[in-house]
């Protein structure tokens, strides 16, 4: 079988880049006979492709999204995987990507990676369009789900649930015995850890993170737990950088001095490898997720973290509800470092508690390894082959 995965990818720095590359690891680990290739979804500036990218489609050029449709379907693809997020396809509302969509000759498959509860109308429309040509829909989560089907983008019986997957490497990292207690000789360049009892939040920033939150409540935490250490890795999102720089990440580092907590907060500016990755969430005690937006439906760092053993401390996006309902961390309310504080200091506050929350999200992580969800997206892909094209015009 041969897929074509349509997707921003590698160089690019973001979160669906990411996803994608793990994503097509995983297809082909669960069948090396298949072809699997790109659809890389570019902001127009050149830049080298690995060889797994079959074609490129410039994000605000209409034609490339017909070409690349005419392409793959000389190309003798079986099926089309179109990883849909908001912002990485071109026009008002991103509804370049029906340029694509309507011209597939092959079944196509769509992953849902937001799903809004009240999108715009115009949003919804384009996104309707898109699921109305699609053999099958995935989405991460139960409750996206139904809020899919209530919102009339698609059928149950075209709505499947497929898991945001999570490296090996987590796993291994976090269930290893003896793990190092001071990783500052690594590529992480981090102070000592000896000692230190470590919150993480890692990925690209941007405002809608609400680190800020946490860093509010830290005082609070610190002031019974001094050896309180919060490490913020990941690099500025780059679309944010284009808009306003660098100005959330130096209110942050801002926030930090003004709350005398220069002792407490370390910021890694940077992107992490996978190795990286593994590394500092061995050594998180607790990971905190305090986004600001109860829309999230999927959190990648919040899979990896959970794929960990890490007990987390989040708001209560839907992801968050999911993934932690079992008992493997704490919600709090939006906008509150108080609860924030509460949480956080109630579990430091009980090895016991500490304890059942990790092993509970070692237990779930047991199902989030890319090599299963590699398999249960072959599977589906294959089904999506023998079944009937939806060939509904927008």
């Amino acid at each position: 079988m041969r897929v074509a995965i349509v997707s921003t990818y590698q160089p690019r720095h973001c979160g669906i880049a990411v996803f994608s590359g793990d994503l097509r690891a995983a297809l082909l680990e669960a069948d090396s006979s298949l072809e699997v290739e790109i659809v890389s979804i570019t902001r127009g500036n050149p830049h080298s492709h690995p060889p797994e990218v079959a074609a490129t489609i410039r994000q605000n050029v209409a034609s490339d999204y017909r070409a690349a449709a005419a392409e793959l379907g000389q190309a003798n693809v079986d099926v089309v995987l179109i990883e849909h997020e908001y912002g990485i396809f071109g026009g008002d509302d991103g509804q370049l990507v029906l340029e694509l969509a309507n011209q597939l000759t092959v079944p196509m498959v769509v992953t849902l990676h937001t799903v809004l509860a009240n999108p715009p109308a115009e949003r919804a429309r384009t996104l309707r369009a898109l699921c109305q040509r699609a053999a099958l829909i995935f989405v991460f989560t139960e409750t996206a789900r139904r809020m899919v089907v209530e919102q009339g983008l698609a059928e149950l019986e075209r709505v499947r649930v497929v898991p945001h997957g999570a490296p090996d490497e987590l796993t291994e990292a976090a269930w290893a015995d003896g793990v190092a207690e001071d990783i500052a000789s690594s590529s992480l360049k981090l102070p000592s850890l000896a000692g230190r009892t470590v919150l993480s939040t890692f990925g690209l920033i941007s405002d809608s993170k609400g680190l800020e939150l946490a860093i509010r409540a830290l005082p609070s935490i610190v002031a019974s737990h001094s050896e309180v250490l919060y490490l913020i890795a990941g690099q500025t999102h780059p679309e944010v950088i284009q808009k306003e720089g660098e100005v959330y990440r130096l209110g942050l580092q801002r926030l930090v001095h003004d709350l005398g907590l220069g002792d407490h907060v370390w910021f890694i500016d940077r992107f992490l490898s996978i190795d990286e990755l593994a590394m500092l969430l061995a050594r998180t005690d607790l990971y905190l997720t305090p986004y600001r937006s109860r829309d999230q439906i999927v959190s990648g760092a919040l899979t990896f973290a959970v794929a960990a053993g890490c007990p987390v401390v989040s708001t209560p996006y839907f992801y968050a509800e999911d993934l932690l309902s079992s008992g493997a961390g704490r919600l709090v309310p939006f906008g509150d470092s108080s609860q924030l504080a509460a949480a956080v200091l109630d579990l430091l506050g009980s090895p016991a508690k500490m304890k059942a929350a990790r092993a509970e999200a070692r237990r779930v992580g047991t199902d989030l390894t890319w090599a299963s969800v590699g398999k249960t997206t072959l599977e589906l892909l294959s089904e999506a082959t023998q079944g009937t094209l939806h060939l509904t015009r927008s």
